[in-house]
């Protein structure tokens, strides 16, 4: 087979489009003389403009251009335009399976599993629910039969450019705060995709490394957690302890994630960031099914991965946790030892 232009459609979350990058890669080594394009939503855009081998970014904006049936028509009638030969549809969605149907794309590859499967022509049987791979891996198996081969995991790259810009990005931010030397970046929140680690222990993780190590800690969060990142920063007031409270738009922490020397997070988009980079990372996860690290957690990296000794509840819910929340099981000691053995390997 043989294409020319190409299109990955994934229109949710940070860690989710990033964790669908790698197929551009592999689509290009495949049909290095084709086109390849992603139709994304305009805040995850900016994590596109710096990888290899894609050739145009769409924007998917479904509360205005493409806003109900008129708007997906319109998407449809663009895509048309285009010339795309075949789409891979990764998170299903019925306006857009709508959108590729109208568009006359000869190969429209998704889910067979929603009510709306009958707009694609080349449905894939598989859930995802039940978390028994990774959703990198979940992704990849859409391109099963339009590839030679599947890569083993080992084989799987992330390929976004370190290049001009984004360094200068990286210096422009850091200069603002006055740093010259390395750092490390703790990112308590989730954004509400996931539980989070408690306050308490992002104190003590914070003061760990405030006294075990000579880097400046920049501890992040969007506005709407500038109350969590207030309380894990409030007992230390030295300058070698940064806040940055909603001030990065995403490219610019983007820059930055790729110069930190060690990334602390839950589940979260960001994290998804610094394991493309090769960052090293601490991570705090859930076990149950939905948000288990088996399907969610860091790429190829889940020796760095901390989740509490429970059994994995079929479904992640607060409110009816009978832990209360059980990423508070996890140990000051257990979070130490992870602690430790980072600092000795980078340090």
């Amino acid at each position: 087979m043989e294409f020319r232009h190409i299109l990955l459609i994934r229109t949710d979350r940070i860690g989710d489009v990033v964790l669908t990058t790698p197929l551009i890669s592999i689509l290009h080594q495949e049909f290095p003389h084709s086109k390849i394009y992603f139709l994304t939503r305009q805040y995850t855009a900016p994590l596109l403009k710096h990888h290899d081998w894609l050739d145009d970014v769409f924007i998917y904006d479904p509360e205005k251009e493409h806003r109900g049936l008129a708007g997906h028509f319109r998407l449809g009638k663009f895509l048309k335009e285009k010339h795309i030969d075949i789409a891979f549809l990764f998170y299903p969605q019925a306006g857009l399976a709508f959108s590729l149907f109208m568009a006359e794309i000869p190969i429209r590859v998704g889910s067979g599993y929603r009510w709306f499967s009958f707009f694609l022509n080349h449905r894939i049987y598989e859930h995802r629910k039940y978390g028994k791979k990774h959703e990198l891996e979940y992704n990849l198996f859409l391109l099963k039969n339009f590839i030679r081969r599947l890569p083993l995991p080992a084989e799987i790259h992330f390929r976004f450019r370190l290049d001009e810009p984004l360094l200068q990005l990286r210096k422009s931010a850091l200069e603002k705060l006055h740093i010259q030397s390395d750092y490390l970046i703790i990112h308590p929140g989730s954004g509400g995709s996931a539980p989070n680690l408690p306050p308490e222990k992002f104190k003590q993780i914070t003061a760990y490394l405030f006294e075990n190590t000579e880097k400046t800690i920049l501890i992040v969060g969007d506005s709407s957690e500038a109350d969590l990142v207030n309380t894990i920063s409030a007992e230390i007031n030295d300058p070698r302890i940064q806040k940055i409270i909603g001030e990065w738009d995403l490219e610019t922490y983007m820059a930055v994630i790729s110069g930190s020397r060690l990334f602390i997070s839950n589940s979260t988009g960001p994290l998804h960031i610094a394991r493309a980079f090769n960052i090293p990372l601490v991570a705090f996860y859930c076990p149950a099914i939905p948000c288990s690290p088996k399907r969610w957690g860091p790429y190829n990296q889940l020796d760095s991965v901390i989740t509490p000794a429970v059994k994995p509840c079929s479904n992640c819910n607060l409110s009816t946790c009978p832990y209360g929340n059980c990423l508070g099981l996890i140990s000051w000691e257990t979070i130490q030892s992870k602690l430790e053995e980072k600092i000795k390997q980078l340090f």
